[in-house]
């Protein structure tokens, strides 16, 4: 009776042996999707040699914990070289995207948050009333290279290329115009409130332009998914996971932003001495 109980736990226990690899290696499989992301003020930043933080952060993690695959973070790479991996499949994964048609031969673009429209910014003693569009033809302004801005100010900017300079970054834009080498900036609201707030040099240096750039119908900014990826099996669950975010209010949640440094601007009301 002894040697057959011995039997049957040596045969129980070389089971379990054999079992353990084959539930390691299911842990091993299990899908790592490479982000390739800038440093965007606000929503995804670099700080240190740590990984990246902010609430895009937030939103893709969610999405891979919905999904079921782990992510791979780049280090602070420029946009463009981003698509270049996103057209190979290097990278399979960007985020805070609006839609062109050259951007959706390269990857799914799915829609998850609305877009707030962007700001123009004057030097503080500009005080010219800028409201309307056709007002900044005769201005030399600055943008950031690989943004992608209101169609009409694209259209604009296009057909006016020698008052436009484009830079690499927000902070770029906001030392040419503050060295007075240019009319205006136009950057993405939020993300230049941000780089405002952090660098104590440009407190009190810019007035906002009252002009809103409008839209005619909702624009969504969008997370992209590389035609290219070796895991397009994941193409519908991330669609899906995605819209549900954007539906249940998880995007909401996690994309709220206070003023940022909106404080830090000189406002029309407020005597220019005072500063």
């Amino acid at each position: 009776m002894q040697k057959t109980t011995l039997a049957l736990f040596l045969l129980i226990s070389q089971m379990i042996t054999l079992l353990q690899p084959a539930a390691a290696e299911s842990v091993v499989k299990k899908p790592v999707l490479h982000w390739c992301l800038d440093h965007f003020p606000r929503f995804h930043e670099f700080q240190g040699r740590g990984l990246p933080t902010g609430p895009s952060v937030a939103v893709m993690q969610e999405l891979a914990n919905r999904v079921g695959f782990d992510i791979s973070y780049s280090p602070k790479t420029p946009l463009a070289r981003c698509f270049r991996q996103m057209s190979t499949g290097e990278a399979d994964l960007m985020i805070n995207l609006n839609f062109t048609e050259e951007r959706d031969r390269l990857m799914y673009l799915f829609p998850y948050n609305e877009t707030i429209p962007e700001s123009l910014y004057l030097r503080k003693n500009d005080l010219r009333l800028i409201d309307q569009i056709s007002q900044l033809s005769p201005l030399i302004l600055v943008t950031v290279r690989n943004y992608i801005y209101n169609p009409t100010l694209m259209a604009l900017i296009k057909n006016q290329k020698e008052q436009h300079i484009e830079v690499d970054s927000i902070e770029a834009g906001f030392e040419l115009l503050r060295k007075g080498r240019v009319d205006g900036l136009i950057v993405p609201t939020q993300s230049s409130l941000e780089v405002i707030r952090n660098n104590p040099a440009l407190h009190y240096q810019f007035r906002k332009a009252a002009l809103t750039f409008r839209f005619g119908t909702p624009r969504y900014i969008n997370i992209g998914f590389s035609r290219k990826s070796k895991y397009l099996y994941l193409k519908d669950q991330i669609e899906q996971a995605v819209a549900l975010m954007k539906d249940d209010g998880t995007v909401d949640r996690l994309y709220q932003l206070p003023d940022g440094g909106k404080q830090y601007l000189v406002s029309d009301n407020e005597p220019l001495q005072n500063r």
